[in-house]
């Protein structure tokens, strides 16, 4: 009986078409998961980077506000600081009391100034065992707080805001204080900061109108003064450059053109040490 033999059908690999296939199916997955991965790690550093937005935006507000609520404070038994006097309107002298003075480096102040690039603020009020510490933190002598053996002008603590970049090129809010012997860092982002100061025009303690520092024609009829920060990421979260304008308070539009997130915050601060 003859018996047919059958041949065993030999295993056979993919065909080039199908190789080709499937190369471009697994590369087109590929290339899906490293877009999601991308796309998710980019919105991941936006919010991250947004956060230190809000961080240092609150932080700046809460710094310049603080020093600003103090403006012409006196202790009860010193005198009403001049209108002039509750701002720095001129160059600031070192006073003397018992040896020691109260401004450390005169040189770190300038005159409170309008600046489309940014504005300068300084803050003027005297020292006492209550409230005796500049805008860095640091205590003036006892000897020169109100009381002391100095004068009231040894009594005097200044404070001076401005925008400025640190040593690895970041804007910053900076500030000098009468204790200071070099600018100090206040917030990192900082780019831009514009102050409009509320005039009482007819004494009943509300304000009339909000001018800019060169408009400022009696600094003693100033119950309040608005703030505004422009505050940049530090970080560029944007896959492509964008350009946008902000407008703070009275300024020009500052247009930017890059790929940093930016917000503006702002603040109205009642001064509420000052006679009118």
């Amino acid at each position: 009986m003859n018996k047919k033999l059958k041949k065993k059908r030999q295993p056979q690999g993919f065909s080039l078409v199908e190789l080709m296939i499937a190369m471009t199916i697994g590369l087109l997955l590929s290339l899906g998961t490293a877009t999601l991965y991308f796309s998710s790690k980019r919105s991941s550093v936006a919010q991250s980077q947004y956060a230190v937005i809000e961080d240092n935006g609150r932080l700046a507000l809460e710094v310049l506000t603080r020093i600003i609520e103090h403006t012409g404070y006196v202790a009860s038994n010193g005198s009403p600081l001049a209108g002039s006097d509750r701002f720095i309107t001129s160059a600031v002298t070192a006073a003397n009391c018992g040896g020691q003075n109260n401004v450390l480096a005169p040189s770190l102040f300038a005159t409170t100034k309008n600046n489309i690039a940014g504005d300068s603020i300084g803050i003027v009020y005297l020292g006492d065992d209550n409230l005796n510490r500049d805008c860095g933190g640091a205590q003036l002598p006892p000897a020169c707080r109100v009381g002391g053996v100095g004068t009231i002008e040894a009594s005097k603590i200044y404070n001076y805001f401005s925008v400025g970049v640190n040593a690895e090129g970041v804007p910053v809010l900076q500030c000098a204080g009468s204790r200071s012997v070099n600018r100090i860092e206040i917030a990192e982002g900082i780019e831009n900061l514009q102050v409009l100061y509320g005039i009482d025009k007819d004494n009943d303690n509300q304000v009339d109108q909000y001018v800019n520092a060169d408009q400022v024609s009696a600094w003693n009829r100033i119950i309040s003064v608005q703030v505004a920060i422009l505050v940049r990421s530090l970080r560029e979260v944007k896959s492509n450059k964008e350009s946008k304008s902000y407008t703070l308070l009275d300024n020009s539009p500052i247009t930017k053109n890059d790929k940093y997130q930016r917000a503006i915050f702002s603040t109205i601060v009642r001064l509420r040490n000052v006679q009118l």
